[in-house]
């Protein structure tokens, strides 16, 4: 079974904050929510560790823009 990470933790994760999280949610690569409860969400950390590494490929890219 795939480990759950709330919201606050992957934002701490990411670097991010809770507002950037939930704009990145709205993309479509972004891994979709799992609802644990009636209020409650989290991520599976498979699919969160697979979206990072497809990020990261883009900036590894030698071809990718340089910002």
């Amino acid at each position: 079974m795939d480990n759950l990470i709330r919201p606050k933790v992957l934002s701490n994760k990411l670097g991010i904050g809770l507002s950037t999280l939930y704009e990145l949610m709205k993309e479509p690569d972004f891994p979709r929510k799992v609802r644990i409860s009636k209020q409650a969400v989290g991520f599976r950390e498979s699919e969160i560790m697979e979206w990072i590494e497809s990020n990261t490929e883009d900036r590894d890219d030698p071809q990718s823009p340089n910002i």
